[in-house]
């Protein structure tokens, strides 16, 4: 196969990436290892607010049907239950479902694999009851079945907590939230208030020392400021966080960078999302762990940059267009917390040194000249 764009991950990020760069007359194809587009998006019932101002708040699931159905009319092939294997020494993507290896010439590539939960390990933690947040969401939301009856989360970040919400919305007894430090992590107040409200107790300065059970979690035993607490539990949900996904950028010969701020380790990259490879740019969690509003505006830039190298923009127009969704994206990730973009914009700074001008006093305003 041949096309002008490649997008690797058809979550929110590679659908708003396509969907930017078909309407600039871009011939785009999107894969995707699922059986349907969506990622995350496809199980998130809790209501989005801070997406980008083209998009009206609403909850996840219409937003991914949003996104699917405006490809519609655009000229977008969609490969799905479709991976990223590997590449050609000719420069071409293998990409296979499992039977057969397609091989794709593409001019341009956004990676937008998104990222990975990771998870707390202690004893027991591999018995039937133990998931991630995420899973848990997946098996309320997209597959309609209730995961436990009584439930611990593991992670005080403002995901685990949403879920946590949902799992008391839909009849599970949540026993407790486990946090190691001594304050919630990155939570919204009212999804606190919320639990509170609902009696749960929070446990700070607490972990997890074992579960056990008869072929499943039964019981937990946790370590909260010194003291062993026994609880009866059939369902740990684990919210220790997420990591940006990077084999396809290790297979792609990218550099990397680690920036604690943005979830570890993940690929340098310019102000125009392009990675050290040339041709090969990147997109939302795959950029750095972040919300969903700054998923797409770093999709839209990505996009943006490739109409621009394929002469599809001219410079001045796509220059304009990616300081205004920069300056956007600076509201949107500074309202959660400014060091994430703080740590953005200092990877950046320290793979491109010719920092476009305009981009550069916005830079110099927003994070104190970094």
């Amino acid at each position: 196969m041949e096309t002008d764009l490649l997008i690797i991950g058809g979550g929110p990020a590679g659908l708003h990436a396509a969907y930017v760069a078909a309407s600039n007359g871009i011939k785009t194809i999107v894969v995707d290892e699922s059986f349907s587009l969506g990622g995350q998006l496809r199980q998130q019932t809790q209501r989005l607010t801070n997406l980008p101002k083209q998009f009206d708040s609403q909850i996840g699931i219409t937003l991914m049907q949003t996104l699917v159905e405006r490809l519609t009319d655009l000229d977008v092939t969609i490969l799905s239950k479709h991976t990223m294997i590997g590449t050609y020494k000719d420069g071409r993507i293998g990409v296979s479902n499992g039977q057969r290896t397609i091989p794709i010439s593409a001019e341009k590539v956004i990676v937008t694999t998104g990222a990975a939960e990771e998870a707390f390990v202690f004893p027991g933690w591999t018995l039937p009851g133990v998931m991630t947040i995420g899973a848990a969401q997946i098996v309320m939301n997209r597959e309609h079945v209730i995961p436990g009856k009584n439930a611990i989360i593991i992670g005080s970040n403002d995901f685990a907590l949403e879920v946590g919400k949902q799992l008391i919305e839909n009849g599970v007894s949540l026993q407790g939230v486990i946090e190691n430090e001594d304050q919630l992590i990155g939570c919204k107040e009212e999804t606190i208030q919320f639990l509170k409200e609902a009696g749960v107790p929070i446990y700070q300065n607490s972990y997890v020392t074992q579960a056990s059970g008869a072929g499943e979690v039964e019981k937990v035993i946790i370590n909260h400021n010194g003291s062993e607490k026994e609880m009866e539990i059939d369902l740990v949900c684990i919210g220790k966080g997420l990591t940006p996904i990077l084999e396809p950028f290790e297979i792609l010969s990218c550099d990397f960078a680690y920036e604690k701020d943005l979830g570890g380790w993940l690929p340098q990259y310019s102000t125009l999302m392009e990675t050290s490879t040339a041709s090969i740019y990147v997109a939302g969690n795959a950029a750095g762990i972040t919300n969903l509003g700054a998923i797409l505006l770093t999709a839209e830039i990505a996009a943006i940059s490739v109409a621009e190298s394929l002469g599809r923009q001219c410079k001045e127009e796509a220059t304009e267009k990616r300081e205004l969704l920069w300056q956007e994206l600076y509201h949107l990730e500074s309202a959660d917390s400014k060091a994430k973009f703080h740590g953005r914009i200092k990877l950046m700074r320290e793979f491109q040194d010719n920092v476009d001008i305009q981009l550069s006093k916005l830079f110099n305003m927003s994070v104190g000249g970094v």
